[in-house]
């Protein structure tokens, strides 16, 4: 049986580079060399929904495959120093060592010049860049020499190095986000994960799911929730890192990916759609551009908002001068739970918002929303659908739209390592505010307490992501 699973990984990947050589020659695209930095003014085939298919495939089956050949204890020291790597990719970020290299070529610099313009000690930071080079992060060009590659200049946020350490607190203003997503996922989420143990052992709260009692209070020592820490006046740098970030998020998938959350083209003219903690509002930038008959309210904390009309007055300033976009500052980070202030919307947008909190939080969030909402009103909670490791037979599924894409035998039924992500996140909500990623039976039932009933799914292409779209329970009293 396990030469016949390795021949059927092979025959999965075999096939999956086939499909992928065949797709770049149709393109007429060269395969990205994985030595040359990333394209940001050309077209990544890699984006491309069909693309991504053929690729999940082959991570799923490669990573497998190591799994299968590889000694057990030699698997078992890769998971239990993955932190090694969280740390340094931190260092690389927070020392702006994509910016350094960009800013000297193809060729590189010696470590004892990076570390010059770092301020650091040229040894242990040649040995951090060497341990990222071997993951293929920044490539070593020869011994000391490092320089950028496709995935180090990612992050690269464009900018002089000398402007951001002039100026450290802009570096994240006007990115994609992904470098604020590195520098937050690898300081305050990795240290918290560094308590999980503890926080899961504490008599306490261990057992309990309350968003100021998880892993992060142990790690920093506070007893305020994740959010209201974060807005502290000592954290003004790792706030303004965290707004980037959240636009990160929407690089888990085709930034345009919401589009096929909702039939948006269905609302009538100036149809009003409120983004219920929308952050600095990238996801409803799309939905902004594409929908320009729609009306979009973005609510948020009010120091997000000052983040969120600097980002939209950078990049589509017409759609706030027009009046089609606008903020709604909320006084208190738990508004949310009190009186939904839009009676007259047709969409509540709930995206990446359900995750952050516990059970009994997201009832009360759903709550207030169905006590505003009319007859008509359509709810759209955009979150991962988180599905199991194994084959998990659920029978005829009665929710247009649950049903997810077979995998083939042997892999694993979520796709392995192509779907990582998703579960880090999982964890992530876990250790910062004891929140987490749910099964679509999970959020049926969430909804359900709240007074929603799901009516369909909008799975995003090749992604657990998804768009459970949700309708008002009319009580009899209602009827």
């Amino acid at each position: 049986m396990t030469l016949k699973n390795l021949r059927l990984i092979r025959d999965i990947l075999n096939k999956s580079l086939d499909a992928l050589e065949t797709r770049y020659i149709a393109k007429s695209m060269a395969f990205p060399s994985l030595d040359q930095v990333y394209p940001q003014d050309e077209v990544d085939l890699s984006l491309d929904a069909e693309t991504i298919q053929i690729v999940n495939l082959t991570v799923s089956a490669a990573y497998q495959l190591i799994m299968m050949v590889r000694h057990p204890f030699a698997s078992l020291a890769d998971a239990a120093t993955a932190y090694h790597l969280s740390a340094c990719l931190g260092i690389a970020e927070k020392f702006n060592t994509a910016e350094i290299l960009r800013e000297h070529g193809d060729n590189g610099l010696h470590v004892d010049d990076i570390a010059a313009r770092a301020g650091v000690e040229p040894r242990k930071l040649g040995r951090i860049l060497r341990y990222l080079a071997t993951h293929h992060i920044f490539r070593e060009v020869s011994p000391n020499q490092f320089a950028n590659n496709r995935i180090s200049s990612y992050f690269d946020t464009g900018k002089s190095s000398q402007d951001i350490l002039a100026n450290p607190s802009e570096k994240y203003h006007g990115t994609s986000g992904a470098v604020g997503y590195i520098g937050t996922f690898t300081d305050e989420v990795f240290k918290a994960s560094s308590h999980l143990l503890e926080a899961l052992e504490d008599h306490d709260s261990g057992s309990q799911y309350f968003a100021n009692k998880a892993a992060f209070q142990k790690a920093f020592g506070t007893n305020q929730d994740y959010f209201g820490w974060l807005e502290g006046p000592q954290n003004t740098y790792r706030f303004n890192r965290y707004g980037a970030c959240i636009r990160g998020t929407s690089l888990w998938d085709h930034p345009d990916s919401i589009l096929q959350g909702f039939e948006w083209s269905s609302l009538e003219p100036s149809s009003l759609v409120v983004d219920v903690g929308g952050g600095t509002g990238a996801p409803a930038m799309a939905i902004a551009r594409a929908h320009p008959h729609l009306q979009i309210i973005i609510q948020e904390r009010e120091p997000v908002v000052i983040q969120g009309v600097q980002y939209w007055k950078s990049l589509y300033p017409e759609a706030l001068h027009e009046g089609r976009v606008s903020f709604q500052g909320e006084r208190l980070l738990h508004d949310f739970c009190e009186v939904q202030p839009q009676s007259l919307a047709a969409v509540f947008l709930v995206r990446t918002i359900a995750h952050d909190w516990p059970d009994d939080m997201v009832v009360k969030i759903l709550t207030q929303l169905r006590l505003a909402a009319s007859r008509n009103v359509k709810l759209v909670l955009g979150d991962f659908l988180i599905p199991h490791a194994c084959r998990d037979d659920l029978g005829d599924n009665v929710i247009d739209g649950a049903a997810a894409k077979d995998v083939p035998h042997p892999l694993l039924a979520n796709l392995g390592k192509a779907s990582a992500n998703v579960y880090s996140i999982d964890m992530t909500m876990q250790v910062l505010l004891n929140g987490q990623e749910r099964s679509l039976a999970h959020q049926v039932d969430i909804a359900a307490q709240a007074g929603w009933r799901v009516i369909r799914v909008r799975r995003i292409d090749n992604s657990h992501f998804g768009y459970t779209i949700a309708e008002p329970i009319i009580a009899e009293s209602e009827a």
